[in-house]
């Protein structure tokens, strides 16, 4: 490394050394630790550089000074919560600067910007170790994440989180970008399949780099390579149009069949769709939260609800007096009041052409209007419920289960079963008694008689229900529901909104109404508020599978007035990584320093794109995309591992495009 001599290389190693050096270990000043040195360096070596051979100032020089003090006043000027020594801020004005300052060297030295990609190739080979050691970093984030398994199988034990500290979508997008680079190298010759078999470093590199990305699970980084190759084939010359053709065909029928037979890993449930809703209501043209305090802004509702110490001690957040105030939770006031109306549950065996079965629960004060708690719920992959003949069960299990005083506690006046073109209605009055449903003895088929048992409580709001130690109400089961979507209107009146595990509607009786096999197969819970599904996939497991629970998305059931309505889900400190990741970058961005600058920077970004989209700079081109595919999904450019890499390639097209 020629420090003196300083090119496009040596950039390349100062960059990848940060990748291999473990995060959050050392200095802790302004944010800044040991991963962070080398980039410090390169910076005050080059901003010496600059300074020492400043001559006049041209026409790119003009540019980049109006654009970064233009944007340093405004995000000091227009956020709120301005704060001189801004670490989010300093940030943004780092990389900028150090984009710059990198990129004139380059020009300078009439080199290309291909060269600073070059040096991954120790990345790769670093965190290849990783995986193959299952070498493990302090970091719950960090070099080898076990999930716990007890297996040792690299493929089914964990996942890659790489070195710098960022998890496995940083080094996703890493291992990307390298891939794309040994493609270009491949693709740029006469002979793709004879250039792989002379070069024989570039493809164990490829190889090498393709398991690391793989064993990543990382569906962003799959994306951003998928978006990335495409780019990057359309613009080779060694590979004929027929060619390109087909394999854009194959390649498209390709991603649906793994799609459909690994449909739980594309089509997985994501909070990101939630998530960016939260954000987009935080939304504001010119005004921003100010750098840093994108959680503080989005999350407030959510993170009021802990305590202050709580906030302070994992956030770093401070609330003013007024936001604590406002904050009214309106779910512990709630909870010990009557309520009544209706609930659904909405099953969708298969969600539209997609793989998958979806649940979704919902409340109405006239069965009509519908509002929905949470939101949508699915594990990816098609639910197969077991097969079942038996009874539906209303409020409890027909095996008499029913934990310490937790119990549905209140009536149920009505329930509606549709599915395909059936619909089943069943009143819940006196006349209607082992006609339309029925009441039986725990564990047993035997009637409820009234003379010996107890009376049976009616009234206007239905059959009053009890603990299925007493007695269970039973539903007969019309037809097979399986394979079918269906919904459940449960149309009830509660004394209270149930804190413990309790069982609303189910079709998991045990008990035979014919000589067929009878399995428990789903049941439609509420615990402490919130919606649950539970299926069986075999006897043995039992109810292990679930949707629903306490989620930000999952939303929470309270009384209000007198009827049902519900309320965001608590928050706690468990559900950590959910609000700190997968968020859109210039989503992010946008909350904290308002919508109109970064508008400005991705129209810029876009129109660098356009204009510079062609053979001679197609891999770069090709690793911005895969890069900007990312960002959509995971908040790259605030990333200090991977936003240099980002910021440097439009900065160098655009400013090479303004010098021409």
């Amino acid at each position: 490394m020629n420090i003196k001599n300083i090119n496009a290389r040596t950039i390349g190693l100062v960059f990848a050394s940060t990748l291999l050096i473990p995060s959050n270990y050392g200095l802790n000043i302004l944010g800044l630790n040991f991963e962070d040195l080398p980039l410090v360096f390169l910076f005050l070596f080059l901003f010496y550089k600059k300074i020492n051979n400043y001559h006049h100032i041209s026409n790119v020089d003009k540019v980049f000074l109006s654009f970064i003090f233009s944007f340093i006043l405004y995000s000091n000027i227009f956020t709120q919560n301005s704060e001189i020594f801004n670490q989010t801020n300093l940030r943004f004005y780092f990389y900028f600067i150090l984009s710059y300052f990198c990129v004139d060297v380059i020009r300078e030295n009439k080199e290309n910007l291909i060269t600073v990609f070059e040096p991954l190739s120790y990345v790769m080979i670093a965190n290849f170790l990783v995986v193959l050691f299952q070498v493990q970093l302090p970091g719950t984030i960090d070099g080898w994440i076990l999930n716990n398994s007890g297996s040792t199988n690299p493929f089914t034990s964990g996942r890659l989180g790489g070195f710098q500290g960022g998890g496995p979508n940083v080094i996703g997008v890493i291992c990307t970008m390298y891939i794309l680079l040994c493609v270009y190298k491949a693709s740029s010759s006469d002979n793709i399949l004879k250039y792989l078999f002379s070069d024989k470093l570039n493809t164990a590199l490829l190889i090498i780099s393709i398991f690391n990305l793989y064993i990543t699970y990382s569906r962003g980084s799959y994306l951003a390579l998928y978006a990335g190759l495409l780019l990057l084939l359309i613009y080779t010359r060694s590979l004929t149009a027929k060619f390109k053709i087909y394999f854009l065909i194959i390649s498209i029928l390709f991603s649906v069949i793994v799609i459909f037979i690994f449909p739980s890993i594309f089509l997985k449930q994501s909070n990101r769709s939630f998530l960016n809703n939260l954000a987009i209501s935080n939304l504001e043209l010119f005004e921003g939260s100010g750098g840093g305090h994108y959680i503080k802004e989005v999350y407030k509702d959510y993170l009021l609800g802990l305590d202050e110490d709580e906030i302070l001690e994992k956030f770093n957040i401070v609330y003013s007096e007024n936001d604590m105030k406002n904050h009214t939770k309106n779910a512990t006031q709630n909870e010990i009041d009557p309520a009544e109306g209706y609930l659904k549950l909405k099953f969708d065996y298969k969600d539209g052409v997609l793989p998958r079965s979806v649940v979704s629960f919902y409340h109405s004060q006239n069965g009509i209007t519908w509002s929905q708690i949470g939101s949508e719920h699915t594990d990816g992959s098609v639910i197969e419920l077991i097969k079942n003949d038996s009874f539906f069960e209303v409020g409890g299990w027909g095996d008499g289960q029913s934990p310490g005083d937790s119990y549905l506690d209140g009536f149920i006046k009505q329930v509606n079963i549709s599915f395909s073109d059936n619909r089943y209605s069943y009143q819940f009055i006196e006349e209607n008694r082992d006609k339309d449903y029925f009441v039986y003895l725990p564990t047993t088929k035997e009637f409820y008689d009234n003379r010996n048992d107890g009376k049976l409580v009616y009234t206007e709001d239905g059959l009053k229900l009890k603990r299925p130690r007493s007695y269970w109400v039973a539903i007969p089961h019309e037809d097979n529901i399986s394979q079918k979507d269906f919904e459940v209107v449960i149309q009830l009146k509660l004394n209270n909104i149930p804190k413990g595990n309790e069982t609303i509607f189910s079709q998991s009786s045990i008990i035979n109404t014919s000589e067929n096999i009878n399995n428990q197969s789903w049941k439609w819970s509420i615990i402490d508020g919130r919606m649950y599904f539970f299926w069986v996939e075999d006897i043995i497991s039992g109810y292990s599978n679930y949707l629903g629970g306490q989620s930000l998305r999952s939303g929470r059931l309270v009384t209000n007035n007198g009827q049902f309505d519900s309320i965001i889900s608590d928050f706690s400190l468990s559900q950590y990584d959910e609000i700190t990741t997968s968020h859109n970058g210039f989503l992010t961005m946008a909350v904290e320093y308002g919508l109109f600058p970064v508008l400005i920077i991705v129209l810029g970004i876009l129109f660098t794109v356009i204009k510079n989209t062609n053979y001679k700079n197609h891999f770069l081109i090709s690793v911005l995309v895969a890069l900007l595919a990312q960002n959509l999904t995971n908040d790259l450019i605030y990333s200090p591992d991977v936003a240099i890499y980002f910021w440097i390639i439009p900065s160098y097209l655009f400013l090479k495009k303004i010098k021409n």
